[in-house]
């Protein structure tokens, strides 16, 4: 009895261990967190999104005024020698002088031809712009790890089905061995069976290998070691319902290389505003209190202090710059047309290239479809084809052809579902809408 009871602990501590060292399964949407998080790339535009958003200030527009504290000591050896109208002679070495001046100063342009609000909203701009970058940044890591990912799922479900093929291969060379053995069949047709389960074999250790280095980039997104192991889930599942006008629409607003290029011109709009200011005359109050006071070991005054206020107003009216204004206007407008041309342009491309990724989802659906009902048939044809080669009613070059057909018709399905899966996620990256998972 206690020797039951100890092999029954000794085996749940067994499955215990076993079930604790499997690699856990990580979804798509964890790892799509995680690479929000800590997506290096992500990190470092949203570190220039920050920048943007400390720039965005009244400060940096000019609004304010500029007020500094200046102060200067000043010390003096001299030697004097002075002849009065009276016949008085002062001579005297080494005299001391002393001064001292400090001053506090306010300049504050209250009117650059209103050039400080075009400049905030550039500013506004800018950081929209990198509020926009930051998302978009997003939105293609999200793409990257779900393309990463049900990559890595392709390349396990073509390893489990490379392994499932190898055993039909395996049976086709015993029983080409068999009948070599017992003199019913050449040798030709064991040595064919043997080649063709080495090339499977290699086929299998070339799979294994894009894995590990299918994981190995995957962590990289992630930003974790690329040693780490993890495990993902074993189907791919292309969202069948999705809406090519929903996201037509959602592509016209929310595209972020649309958004980016809009905001693009509006900078230049604000850039041609800036310009258009240094035409118009600029006021500035200056203000300043001053002290300054001296002493001296001789001569005539001893000692000097002045203390106090003073101020004026300075006005600059723009006469002439040597056309240079006018020239910055008219790049500035060149500027404006050209991004416009460039918005023009890349509203086009996108709508192209959602088509085409809708033309490329359609069609594989259609694909995944009709290559699952080819390969049932082809697996039901493959167990009916062996049978009869155990049953000498095929050769085995008929065999062999069945064979290659199984793997084929198994590669044609399994990659049908990743370019389904792969058009769907290009689709929602071009409307935007990856990085709302």
């Amino acid at each position: 009895m206690k020797k039951k009871l100890k092999l029954l602990l000794a085996s749940c501590l067994i499955n215990i261990l076993a079930f604790a060292q499997e690699p856990s399964k990580l979804s798509v949407d964890d790892a799509i967190r995680m690479a929000v998080e800590k997506n290096f790339d992500v990190e470092i535009v949203k570190n220039e999104q920050q920048i943007g958003a400390i720039n965005n200030n009244w400060g940096t527009a000019g609004l304010w005024p500029n007020i500094n504290l200046n102060s200067t000591l000043g010390i003096a050896s001299n030697n004097l020698e002075q002849r009065l109208t009276n016949g008085t002679t002062i001579k005297r070495n080494g005299a001391i002088l002393r001064n001292l001046n400090a001053g506090f100063a306010v300049s504050w342009r209250i009117f650059d031809g209103m050039r400080m609000f075009a400049s905030k909203r550039r500013l506004e701009e800018l950081e929209k712009i990198g509020e926009l970058s930051f998302r978009s940044q997003v939105n293609t890591t999200v793409f990257n790890v779900i393309a990463a990912y049900y990559e890595i799922v392709q390349l396990n479900q073509q390893r489990k089905a490379l392994q499932a093929t190898i055993k039909f291969f395996e049976e086709r060379k015993l029983i080409a061995e068999s009948r070599f053995t017992i003199g019913t069949a050449p040798k030709t047709d064991f040595l064919q069976a043997e080649v063709d389960l080495n090339q499977q074999k290699g086929s299998l250790l070339a799979i294994e290998n894009n894995i590990r280095v299918a994981k190995a980039n995957f962590n990289n997104l992630l930003a974790r070691k690329p040693e780490t192991i993890f495990e993902v889930m074993e189907v791919i599942e292309p969202d069948a319902t999705v809406s090519y006008a929903a996201l037509q629409q959602k592509a016209t607003t929310d595209n972020y290389d649309l958004l980016l290029a809009q905001s693009s011109l509006s900078v230049l709009v604000q850039q041609k505003r800036e310009i258009i200011s240094q035409r118009l005359p600029s006021v500035t109050l200056n203000g300043n209190f001053n002290l300054s006071q001296s002493k001296n070991d001789a001569g005539f005054t001893l000692f000097n202090r002045n203390l106090g206020p003073n101020g004026n107003i300075g006005i600059a009216i723009p006469i002439f710059q040597g056309g240079n204004i006018k020239r910055q206007e008219q790049v500035a407008d060149i500027g404006i047309k050209n991004q416009q041309i460039v918005i023009d342009r890349l509203k086009n491309q996108v709508n192209t290239s959602l088509l085409n990724a809708f033309y490329n989802f359609q069609n594989a659906l259609n694909l995944v479809k009709l290559e699952k009902n080819t390969l049932a048939l082809i697996e039901e044809n493959n167990v009916i084809a062996t049978e009869r080669f155990r049953k000498l009613a095929i050769t085995s070059l008929e065999l062999r052809q069945v064979q290659i057909d199984y793997i084929n018709g198994q590669t044609r399905y399994i990659n049908s579902l990743y370019m389904a899966k792969l058009a769907e996620a290009e689709m929602k990256l071009l409307a935007g809408d990856l990085n709302k998972l």
